[in-house]
């Protein structure tokens, strides 16, 4: 995988959803409670929506689609799934663009006309941020790494724990708090509940107690003492300490994707723990051979 291309594409494809609340902000003291969004040809504007219904709705559908294109970097055909989450954010802006500045210009008879091509140029940028992404990344993984196990005693009991902070990810849920609040007191929408989403994951991730012990391996929400993901030994079929490159398991904080699921809060060392229904569960660590020997030893008493 080429990290900064991949990079580089993920950025393309937030980029829409950054033009939607910029002109949003700017343009929502001009625009009328309603503003036409359906136009059935050249004539006149056929349907009309809320406008602060209507930006909520696009930006969303933008966010979403950057969300997709960070969930689809560094896995199997991540050009094709990155042009497409390019085309939706892009697109979704070109209807925003068009519409609003239709109804700017005459709000007694918006008319699109030449504005139509905001919304072709949107569809094209699906193409800019594949050609950024470049090939796809080759869908063979390296064999895992096995972790030799502790040497325990048959009655001698361990257990490991450790606590990750994350001030990386409290800064940018601290960051989409304030643009979701400014966003929603300067453009007048109803948009506020939306905060709570950065403020929970604030919550749930900034500081994770990590456990391995006879129980298997659990993790805990530190500001909350709250368990989010238990893994029973029972259920654990091997360990492996390997290096964690983000792109490769979705992204940056919690990441669940068909057959995987990972917490990643920086590149580099981690925990992988194979579980018996055939998924895989993640967790960057300093030191992961420590957990992962105590694990796989009391998995050897276990057998």
């Amino acid at each position: 995988m080429n990290r900064p291309r991949t990079l580089a594409a993920i950025v393309l494809t937030w980029l829409p959803a950054a033009v939607t609340a910029a002109t949003w902000a700017s343009w929502s003291d001009r625009l009328p409670g309603r503003m036409a969004t359906h136009w059935s040809g050249t004539g006149p504007a056929d349907g009309f929506s809320s406008s602060s219904g209507f930006g909520a709705a696009m930006l969303i559908t933008g966010v979403v689609a950057g969300v997709a294109g960070i969930v689809a970097a560094g896995r199997a055909g991540q050009r094709f799934w990155l042009g497409l989450a390019g085309a939706v954010a892009g697109s979704t802006a070109g209807i925003w663009v068009c519409t609003a500045t239709a109804t700017l210009d005459n709000p007694a008879d918006p008319r699109l006309g030449w504005r139509l091509l905001y919304f072709v140029a949107g569809l094209a940028w699906g193409a800019v941020v594949a050609l950024a992404a470049g090939p796809s990344p080759a869908g063979v993984q390296p064999p895992p790494e096995t972790v030799a196990p502790l040497d325990l005693a048959p009655t001698e009991r361990a257990a490991w724990s450790t606590t990750l902070r994350a001030p990386a990810l409290l800064a940018s849920m601290a960051v989409a708090a304030i643009v979701v609040v400014v966003v929603a007191a300067v453009g007048q929408a109803p948009i506020w509940p939306v905060v709570v989403v950065p403020l929970a994951a604030a919550l749930v991730f900034g500081r994770v107690r990590v456990t391995a012990d006879r129980r298997g391996l659990r993790l805990t929400a530190g500001l909350l003492n709250l368990p989010f993901k238990t893994i029973p030994l029972a259920e654990i079929t091997g360990v492996e300490a390997t290096e964690i490159e983000p792109l490769e398991w979705g992204g940056w904080g919690y990441r669940v994707t068909p057959g995987r699921a990972a917490l990643v809060l920086r590149r580099g060392p981690g925990l992988v723990v194979h579980q018996s229904n055939g998924r895989r569960f993640a967790v960057t660590l300093d030191d992961p051979r420590t957990p992962g020997a105590l694990l796989s030893a009391l998995l050897a008493r276990s057998a």
